[in-house]
Formats: structure tokens, sequence, C-alpha cells
């Protein structure tokens, strides 16, 4: 199973990254949102890291079996895409061309149930949007906490030892918080909710706050 690739990014075209790697370029499906940042950040000619989710296309009276590969500048928006392609009904074909906003966007509007905003991204109608809402309400939260920063090399003492807090800050600091950012959001969310034991209900409960 392939999960990351690094190489010179020698062309982007739409829905398209191609990356060279060892005298073989490599075709890898972006989404547009990938794409923009790919282009803005002017990443033609440079070395790009991917990390790709490798699937099968077609299948049993399908005709041939295509090996693909989708691509990501970081594991959150990989691991973001892997939740959204679980819902029913929702492949990696459509929710490569659904998500042409970031993900912090759609994460949000799922957990504030946001069915106005889902509905107009491409492929997704009203009942695509509610079946989003319904199955992904709850595991979307620490994604909708996502900003855009420096990933810390490594969490170093933080001052607390709950497993389930230090998970929290690893998940925060995952999602491009500094340790010390992610370390406060956690002590000021336990203190006003101390009834919280797991690192799910800490994330989801520090969205809320977020979002207030």
């Amino acid at each position: 199973m392939i999960a990351q690739m690094r190489g010179k990014l020698i062309d982007i075209e739409p829905g398209e990254a191609l990356l060279e790697i060892g005298g073989i370029t490599y075709s890898i499906l972006v989404t547009s949102s990938v794409e923009e940042r790919l282009r803005v950040t002017e990443q033609v000619g440079q070395e790009t890291t991917f990390h790709v989710l490798h699937y099968l296309e077609g299948g049993v009276g399908m005709g041939s079996i295509t090996p693909r590969l989708v691509g990501f500048l970081n594991k959150t928006d990989l691991e973001f895409f892997s939740l959204v392609i679980t819902v029913q009904g929702l492949g990696v074909k459509k929710a490569l061309r659904s998500l042409i906003i970031p993900v912090k966007e759609v994460a949000r509007a799922i957990e504030l149930e946001d069915i106005s905003l889902l509905k107009k991204l491409p492929e997704i109608g009203v009942k695509t949007a509610k079946k989003i809402v319904v199955e992904l309400k709850g595991k979307a939260a620490k994604f909708a906490l996502l900003r855009e920063a420096e990933l810390p090399e490594s969490l170093a003492a933080i001052g607390i030892e709950d497993e389930y807090q230090l998970e929290a800050i690893d998940i925060l600091i995952q999602l491009q918080y500094t340790e010390q950012e992610a370390r406060e959001l956690v002590q000021m969310t336990v203190e006003a909710n101390p009834g919280i034991v797991t690192a799910e209900a800490l994330i989801q409960e520090i969205f809320k706050r977020q979002v207030l």
C-alpha cells in the first residue's frame, strides 16, 4: 500500500498533479482545493510530498481494474477525505469533484448541520447533504478546527498527564495548532467540563467553544 510519495512536481492539470520520481511520472488525482494550493504556492518544478490514497477503479462486471492515486498535501486532509468516502453513495470520484472548498469549511458545515452550504458543492444535492450530516456529524469536529500554520516538529513537555488529554493535544497539533495553543485549549476546556474523559468528546467540546 502506497502512503506517501515525494518527487518533483512537473505539471498541474485540472484535477491532476504529475509527480516525477526516479524518472517515472505518476498521475495523482487531486481535489480542486489542493490543485489551487499547488498553483498559489508555485510548486511546479519543486520537490513536493503527497500523502496518498491508493485505490482500484473498476471491478467485477465493470471491465478492467485500474490503479489510481489520490493525493493531499497533509495527512489531515487525507484523513478527512477517507472519512467522507465512507458515506454511502459518495465514492472517490464524486468526493474528488465535490471538495472544492477547504476541509475546515466542509467539516464546519457538517458539525453545524449547514445543509445550505453542503448542497452547493458539486455532486451534492439536498438528499446527499443530509446523509453526510447524519453519518459524519460528531466525527468531523476536529477537522473543523484545522488552521493554517506550521506543524510543530514534536510534542514537547506540556505539563498534562491524562492520556486522553495528551491524545487531544496531539490531534490539535496535527491540525496545525502550536503545542502551547493546544495545551491551553485543552486545559481551559477540561476545567470548564470536568466530566469529559475521552479525546473525542474533548475535541468536540473545543469545537463548540470555538464557534460560540
